[in-house]
């Protein structure tokens, strides 16, 4: 599941680490090529933007998610690593998709996600127009900083890598990505209410018809 230049994508990828201590080398290929992709094409990108958080071992998640459950000071919110994110192409999806999911060559696994900052340099609507040209997208609706190249579905309409190897494409150019599918929630809610509305007028002139020939 890699291709050639993979390694030398995710060594690019070391210089924009925030603090130094991200685990970069397990992010999946696919995720590595466009976030490095990104980055290349893109000086603002280069200049500001910086990998806060990448990926993380179970043993990791573990440590998180024991340390939250016992509200332990310095510990936020962190998924159950037995948690079932689902299942694609034979693979079940575990924990967080920061944790890494046993599916790689190493044993350990790739991670999924990428959490970036830009320390209040940029605007985030201008870091997702530069993101999801290279098919990256924001897949946690209040966390702006949270970004996949696939999901449980597949991956993201994007750029593929020549040569990956052993990856199931499922997806096509008509393919939701997250922003169409938030807009087609968001009819799907008001075709319901506006539905309702109907209904209730309706009901209540049949009542006044109903009323008018009592009256007669």
């Amino acid at each position: 599941m890699t291709y050639p230049g993979y390694q030398h994508d995710l060594d690019y990828l070391e210089q924009f680490k925030d603090d130094g201590d991200e685990n970069v080398q397990l992010i999946e290929p696919l995720l590595a090529f466009r976030l490095s992709r990104a980055y290349r094409r893109s000086d603002v990108l280069r200049a500001h933007l910086r990998i806060e958080s990448a990926g993380r071992p179970r043993s990791e998640q573990e440590r998180l998610y024991a340390g939250y459950k016992a509200g332990k000071p310095g510990f936020n919110l962190a998924a159950n690593p037995d948690r079932i994110i689902g299942t694609r192409g034979g693979k079940t999806f575990r924990g967080s998709w920061h944790m890494a999911q046993g599916d790689a060559p190493d044993g350990v696994g790739y991670v999924y996600a990428v959490d970036l900052t830009h320390h209040w340099k940029l605007d985030w609507d201008d870091v997702h127009d530069l993101l999801r040209a290279n098919g990256l997208h924001q897949t946690v609706p209040k966390e702006p900083w949270h970004h996949q190249a696939t999901t449980i579905r597949g991956p993201f309409p994007g750029p593929f890598p020549d040569g990956l190897s052993g990856f199931q494409i499922t997806t096509t150019e008509d393919e939701l990505t997250p922003e169409l599918e938030e807009k087609l929630e968001g009819l799907a809610t008001w075709v319901f209410n506006g539905t309702t509305m109907i209904l209730k007028r309706l009901d209540e002139l049949e009542q006044q018809v109903a009323a008018t020939k009592g009256d007669d």
